[in-house]
């Protein structure tokens, strides 16, 4: 794979992260094509890296069988790993993803297959690089599979976080249920994209999608496209999104009772981006990206 190969903004699914340009005039290694049985349905770029790299592995949870997976990324130049899920029929997965700030560009890609009344939930915590890009895919191919995809990103100056994610559901009767949230500073970007496509056959399909980013300081960006593509009729679905600054009536609120303005500010973030973390996580999880929150707020403050 050389640089001209790799994809730019002119690239639907990379509008908002330019990798060709991230990278720049960077050494990739050897060109290498994904095995023919990989479950990606996007542009196969993560996948060619990670082979390269010695980065691709396989991941598979027997029948009714329940597992915890935590991964966390190492930033690099170029660090591009990718992993491929089969849930089998009952089985539940818990996979969480903390991506620490740092310099470099980092990849990580995971295809998601679920069969009868599977469990995937997946907590993402990522505080960006020069380029970092989170994506999901996720195909449901046994009825009563549910999908739980949730993350917050955290993106102070110079550093820039892509979370994008796809739902497939091929049956019916599953649901899915998606919260992003994102807090970025000056000179930091964050970028969300989501799609649940809703197959003829998925009927019964209860699907919700909600992104939810907060601009703390003039020259942040945040860029959304959250996106509902639904072909069956008897569906419950909906999907929302929204940008904007700190709520000035409850900073007002909390001031007003002797709060001082950056401990106020720090509470009403904090507030913000846990509640996209589940409570029912294992302690020590839950803990851990707590504290990842904590500190951010602390060093970014």
């Amino acid at each position: 794979m050389s640089p001209a190969e790799l994809p730019n903004r002119r690239v639907e699914a990379w509008k908002y992260s330019d990798l060709r340009a991230a990278l720049g005039d960077a050494v990739l290694a050897p060109d290498v094509n994904p095995p023919a049985n990989a479950l990606s349905q996007l542009d196969g770029v993560i996948e060619r890296l990670a082979l390269a790299q010695g980065h691709y592995e396989v991941t598979k949870v027997g029948v009714g069988l329940s597992e915890v997976l935590v991964e966390r990324l190492a930033c690099a130049p170029l660090h591009a790993r990718v992993r491929e899920i089969e849930l089998a029929r009952g089985a539940s997965l818990t996979r969480i993803l903390i991506q620490p700030a740092g310099a470099g560009v980092v990849l990580n890609s995971a295809h998601v297959c679920l069969r009868e009344g599977a469990r995937f939930r997946q907590v993402v915590c990522a505080q960006g690089a020069n380029l970092a890009r989170l994506q999901t895919e996720v195909r449901i191919e046994g009825e009563g599979a549910e999908v739980e995809l949730n993350g917050v990103y955290m993106c102070a100056r110079g550093r820039h976080a892509d979370l994008t994610s796809s739902v497939a559901h091929n049956v019916g009767n599953c649901r899915t249920r998606q919260l992003v949230k994102g807090v970025v500073r000056q000179g930091g970007r964050g970028v969300f994209q989501g799609k649940i496509a809703v197959a003829q056959a998925a009927q019964k399909t209860d699907a919700r999608q909600y992104h939810h980013g907060m601009l703390l300081e003039a020259g942040a960006e945040i860029f959304a496209k959250p996106e509902l593509a639904i072909h069956a009729d008897d569906v419950q679905c909906a999907h929302g999104n929204t940008a904007g600054g700190i709520d000035q009536d409850a900073l007002f609120y909390l001031r007003a009772r002797g709060v001082g303005f950056e401990q106020a500010r720090g509470l009403l973030i904090e507030a913000f981006l846990t509640e996209a973390i589940p409570q029912d996580l294992p302690d020590d999880i839950g803990q851990e990206l707590s504290q990842q929150i904590s500190a951010w707020l602390g060093s970014a403050s």
